[in-house]
């Protein structure tokens, strides 16, 4: 326990990392926490905590490259894009199910109390495949194609990425 003046040093200093990260990065971070996976009533303090914790164990950097594989591998499936080298990376990454929808949801209530920083809303979206995509870099994916038309849809992960670069500071 912390006494004096350190009481209020923590708290402080955990609200201020966690509006740094996306929504993302949370659920990364709680994910490697040692946040329990089943459902129970926890204070925002303590999820607090276990965002820093988790962004402790692995580094910042590490954070965002999950979280941008994580909303990767979510933009292919939700559009049933999903490679099965993508879907196994994934996997390795996040082995229990229970405890990723957990962290997400965690998450996303943190994101509801605790915002995010001008900066991190920038940053946030932002979406990586691991592995090779269905749009193999072209960032589209033909969908079919005869003598008179050629057919394609933008690549989920990478199309986005093109619209961002074009109209700056829009969120997708």
């Amino acid at each position: 326990m912390m006494h004096g003046s350190n009481d209020i040093a923590l708290p402080v200093r955990a609200s201020v990392i966690v509006t740094e990260l996306t929504g993302g990065e949370r659920a990364v971070a709680l994910y490697a926490s040692d946040m329990p996976a089943g459902r129970r009533r926890v204070t925002s303090e303590q999820v607090r905590a276990w965002i820093v914790q988790g962004l402790e164990r692995l580094g910042q950097d590490e954070v965002r490259r999950r979280a941008a594989f994580r909303y990767g591998h979510r933009l292919l499936e939700m559009s049933g894009l999903v490679t099965a080298q993508v879907q196994a990376r994934h996997e390795q990454r996040f082995p229990q199910l229970k405890r990723l929808v957990r962290a997400e949801q965690e998450a996303a209530n943190s994101v509801f109390g605790d915002r995010m920083s001008e900066e991190t809303l920038r940053r946030n979206s932002v979406a990586e495949v691991d592995g090779e995509c269905p749009c193999r870099g072209t960032r589209s994916i033909p969908l079919w194609m005869d003598e008179d038309a050629f057919v394609s849809r933008a690549c989920p992960v990478h199309g986005r990425a093109t619209v961002r670069q074009q109209r700056p500071g829009v969120a997708l």
